[in-house]
């Protein structure tokens, strides 16, 4: 779908499809409950819907997990609105339907895997009554040639079910498909495979009536895309060459986690994905703009470059940036580095009496079972010990392993082939702490030389990459660009025209005494500016978290004596003001920030209105579901007008 020209200052609002309550939704928002939202948004004066990822996750909540780029979620069907498609729709089936609603809407929040699990039981019974019509209908047929991509979904799901769900490393048959095979299985598991397609060609269709009526009504929906793919999907299953399985991405070490992240989705194989013109990609983005007028990249960094890390280790710790400007091992010998004792710094090497001191009176069986003596007389890991992952496995009390962990890291270099790589902690290592200064001098060179090489690198892939998907499709292309930035990423998006994003809490100057917040009204045109994103506490948690400047913000947005420790409606809407008085182009605020505008509106906790808490798991995680349903929010004149009052302001403003 086509975003279409801005000409005014635009107003949205985020929320997960699983969050939307409706009384005829069925214990979880449903695309055609974005109808009703759309209704709301009409009253309310908003203009843009934002969603989270709606692809197949299989048993996964997260929507950040999909077991498929291309195929939708079955738990977002309105099963009655199928009665318009079979030709068998049973009473009885109705009745279930009808039961399971008001158990599941009686609920808080979303109870994912009951609700996946009754509507992919009742999509089974409508298709095994209906299954010779659906493999006789035409359209589906039609549908099925402009889609290949269902192909591989559909006979990569027949064979989880056969495989009692275990990922495609564990299955009996067809682990590694050959040329055919895929196609092979089609053909001869029809009743099987077109059960999987039915389902996608139903939920494509109804995702499709809810964007039109939202066009319709004037409104634009923004997608969310994920940049990347679980290894346990359709995608890698199926075509295995666009993916690196020896590396997994993630993010490096910062302040919020020491040890970096590690995400555990494979790399892509780039190289691969450039011979072929990025086609993968390009049918992906195809497929999203048959919703979407507008979507929101997931960690664009990763497009200019991604923090790879090796499939042996567990944490983000020993990874790297990809792609890279390498370290040479001509360069280390010519800054006075000979091959031996570059080695050491690639393969760390300690004194006999340090890993005594270490591991004390069980240092020799430590010792004997991990480590071998070099020529030079110093401990090395024995082989068998490569990787986090290998330590982690060994049968040790806790404290040893994390001792063997520690000097696993102590490492200056990462080998990267061609050549060499810093690690993140490369100047806490004992290695580069043990040596002279000069020695240190000349490391710390040869380090600085190769970051402010990589910045070029990363200028030219990431608008190479980003270039590609602009050009593929009419949709309004917006960038999750938080994080350790590049100096490179804003002049590219820039220059590509695309959406940065500022979140308020963030968006400060941090080269200023106090690192004064920003004001919105300064915002670059080309962004989004949100106070509050789906990873992040709600207004109301970020007002009550301690250790942060509450009072220095208080007072930056013009507030007056004494801070206080909750949010009202009136510091509510003092906030939210300043979103919607920002720069960007784009205001995007989540439905739960709007809701504290009215007391009666707000949950007891604001813990209830969390989407997600990161690095976490727990039953609360993506299970949030509005307090009212969306009959009585549309309903809800007063607050409506309100708003509307509210955004107007924006709306009327200077463009």
């Amino acid at each position: 779908m086509k975003f279409g020209g801005i000409t005014r200052f635009l107003t949205g609002v985020a929320i997960p499809v699983f969050s939307i309550r409706t009384e005829e939704g069925c214990g979880v928002g449903e695309f055609l409950d974005l109808i009703k939202m759309g209704s709301w948004c009409q009253k309310s004066g908003v203009d843009v819907i934002q969603i989270l990822p709606v692809n197949d996750t299989g048993a996964d909540s997260s929507p950040y997990n999909a077991i498929s780029a291309f195929a939708l979620h079955p738990i977002y069907v309105r099963l009655m609105e199928l009665t318009a498609s079979v030709k068998v729709f049973k009473e009885e089936y109705k009745e279930e339907i009808n039961a399971a609603t008001l158990r599941f809407n009686a609920l808080e929040l979303v109870d994912y895997q009951a609700v996946r699990q009754f509507k992919e039981q009742m999509l089974k019974k409508i298709y095994e009554d209906n299954i010779d019509s659906i493999k006789k209908d035409k359209t589906i047929k039609t549908w099925l040639d402009s889609n290949q991509w269902v192909k591989h979904y559909a006979v990569y799901r027949c064979l989880k079910d056969i495989n009692n769900q275990n990922w495609w490393k564990a299955w009996s048959t067809l682990k590694d498909p050959k040329a055919g095979e895929i196609d092979a299985y089609w053909d001869d598991q029809q009743d099987d495979v077109m059960f999987y397609a039915w389902v996608q060609f139903e939920l494509e269709k109804q995702l499709k009536k809810a964007a039109q009526a939202l066009e319709f009504k004037g409104l634009r929906l923004k997608g969310d895309i994920p940049i990347m793919i679980n290894e346990d999907s359709a995608d890698v299953w199926a075509q295995r060459k666009y993916f690196d399985l020896s590396m997994r991405a993630g993010a490096p070490p910062d302040m919020f986690s020491e040890s970096g992240q590690n995400w555990g989705f494979p790399c892509y194989n780039w190289e691969v994905l450039e011979k072929e013109d990025y086609q993968w990609w390009r049918q992906r983005l195809k497929q999203a703009s048959k919703f979407y007028h507008a979507y929101r990249i997931d960690h664009v960094l990763g497009f200019f470059r991604i923090w790879g890390i090796p499939e042996k280790e567990k944490t983000g710790i020993l990874g790297y940036f990809a792609p890279a400007v390498q370290i040479k091992k001509a360069d280390l010998i010519k800054y006075g580095f000979d091959e031996e004792r570059i080695k050491t710094f690639v393969h760390p090497v300690f004194t006999r009496s340090y890993v005594t001191s270490l591991f004390g009176n069980a240092s020799e069986g430590v010792i004997n079972k991990y480590f071998e003596t070099t020529a030079t007389g110093h401990l090395a890991f024995i082989s068998a010990i490569e990787g986090e992952r290998a330590i982690a496995a060994l049968p040790e009390d806790h404290s040893v392993r994390d001792k063997l962990t520690g000097l696993y890291h102590n490492r200056i270099l990462l080998d990267a082939g061609s050549g060499y790589l810093p690690t993140w902690y490369y100047y806490r290592t004992m290695t580069f702490n043990n040596m002279n200064d000069d020695e240190r001098r000349r490391i710390r060179e040869l380090v600085e030389a190769s970051n402010t090489a990589q910045e070029d690198l990363w200028r030219i892939n990431g608008k190479k990459l980003l270039s590609m998907m602009c050009e593929t499709t009419d949709m309004l292309v917006c960038a999750e660009d938080l994080g350790a930035i590049p100096k490179c990423v804003p002049g590219v998006l820039e220059e590509l025209k695309i959406l940065g994003l500022k979140v308020e809490r963030w968006a400060r100057d941090y080269d200023k005494h106090n690192s004064p917040y920003i004001d919105t009204y300064h915002y670059p045109r080309l962004s989004v500016c949100s106070p509050s994103v789906h990873d992040t506490s709600t207004l109301r948690g970020w007002w009550e978290e301690a250790n942060w400047d509450r009072n220095q913000y208080y007072y930056t947005i013009g507030m007056h004596g004494e801070c206080p420790k909750y949010l009202t409606t009136e510091l509510a809407e003092k906030i939210i003001w300043r979103s919607l008085n920002a720069g960007s182009t784009l205001t995007i605020l989540l439905f739960q920030d709007l809701l504290s505008l009215y007391y009666n509106l707000r949950t007891k906790d604001h813990e209830q209105e969390r989407v997600n808490v990161p690095g976490t798991v727990t039953p609360k995680n993506w299970a949030y579901r509005m307090k009212d349903n969306m009959d009585k929010m549309i309903n809800y004149d007063e607050y409506n007008s309100y708003l509307s009052r509210l955004i107007e302001e924006r709306r009327r403003r200077s463009f």
